[in-house]
């Protein structure tokens, strides 16, 4: 005997159910194209700024050694920017980078200096400790729930303060000749030394973010925290290790600008934050984390540095290369918020997220 099953009912008239709202982005187009799209147009940017550079100021390519002298000017920034990356990417925000990168200079100048360490002794003992500041930062931003913002603002201040104080009446200078050669002005061949240990770093931070596990968790936490939670991340040890990237990192730029100019500076964290946020955001690095690629940034740090580089040698004032930084930096976010719209994202949604992140829980801590 065959059984009838019965119809279902049809559905009561009305109007259709509204699907709940959704607290991440929903990207409908292909980002990793989006992103190597953003990286080509920048390295054709880069391509066009030195051809005009080239034509325009005396000596700015010199033949290509001028090009590869000019990045002791800018390779720092470079580098406290690939530490700052990996904590935007996490959703998160250091702003006390610059004063990091002032306090491990001014450190390693005094531990050689006033305790007779061996330069290179020192060396290590700064970025220990500068790494040990940015494990104070991730620990005070998980366990006390406190937003990194105002966390790294306060530790800015703090190691504005110390360097100051570390530095005294007349900062520490005349280092010993290796380690200017090396973390200063010493080349092999015409390619200076500081390029070397960018590009060693660049590379090192590259395949910690797009290839190890603890990199692409980085990624997924900024993305979709409660989803990387669920997915078994530990999320607040890698937000501290994070942190802890980013002191690293600005530690050694200290480290590097303390041996161009043969002398250590407290006043250096003044100008190093805005760019180096620059280079991250026109990197394409999200500002409010979960997408990006470290490619961007390095290709971000020759835009950036070539071109205030190239305004400073037509003559223009250091003030003129600071406004253009900004703006560039308000262009950059203007024209990744309306490429997020016509894509489909939603960018004010993700701010309104990150703003009522401030003051309130984060969730269990899981260290």
């Amino acid at each position: 005997m065959t059984t009838t099953l019965p119809t279902p009912p049809a559905p009561a008239p009305g109007p259709a159910p509204v699907a709940a709202p959704s607290s991440t982005r929903r990207p409908r187009g292909d980002i990793g194209r989006r992103d190597r799209n953003w990286i080509v147009s920048l390295v054709v940017l880069a391509v066009a700024e030195i051809a005009y550079f080239s034509f325009s100021v005396s000596g700015f390519f010199g033949g290509g050694s001028g090009l590869l002298a000019l990045t002791e000017q800018f390779v720092d920034i470079g580098t406290i920017a690939l530490g700052l990356a990996v904590v935007v990417l996490a959703g998160e925000i250091d702003l006390s980078v610059g004063t990091m990168s002032s306090f491990s200079g001014i450190f390693m100048a005094v531990l050689w200096q006033s305790d007779h360490l061996d330069i290179w002794i020192a060396v290590v003992v700064a970025l220990v400790a500068s790494s040990l500041i940015g494990l104070a930062n991730g620990l005070i931003i998980t366990l006390f729930k406190v937003d990194s913002l105002l966390v790294t603002l306060a530790m800015q201040f703090i190691l504005g303060s110390v360097a100051t104080a570390l530095s005294g009446a007349s900062p520490p200078y005349g280092f010993p000749t290796s380690f200017v050669r090396i973390a200063g002005t010493g080349t092999i061949g015409p390619v200076p030394y500081q390029l070397i240990v960018f590009a060693v770093l660049a590379v090192g931070i590259g395949l910690f973010v797009s290839r190890s596990r603890t990199g692409r968790a980085v990624t997924l936490i900024g993305y979709n925290r409660p989803a990387a939670r669920w997915s078994g991340i530990r999320v607040d040890r890698t937000v501290v290790g994070a942190f802890m990237v980013s002191a690293f990192m600005a530690a050694v730029s200290g480290i590097l600008v303390s041996g161009y100019y043969n002398a250590a500076r407290d006043d250096l964290g003044d100008s190093l934050l805005l760019p180096a946020v620059t280079i991250v955001v026109l990197g394409g690095v999200d500002i409010f984390g979960g997408r990006g690629r470290i490619g961007g940034v390095i290709v971000a740090t020759f835009v950036l540095g070539y071109l205030t580089e190239g305004l400073l040698l037509r003559g223009d004032s250091s003030l003129t290369a600071t406004m253009v930084t900004g703006i560039l930096l308000i262009a950059c976010l203007i024209l990744k918020f309306q490429i997020d719209r016509r894509n489909g994202d939603d960018p004010f949604a993700v701010l309104r997220a990150r703003l009522a992140r401030v003051g309130r829980s984060h969730g269990r801590a899981d260290l």
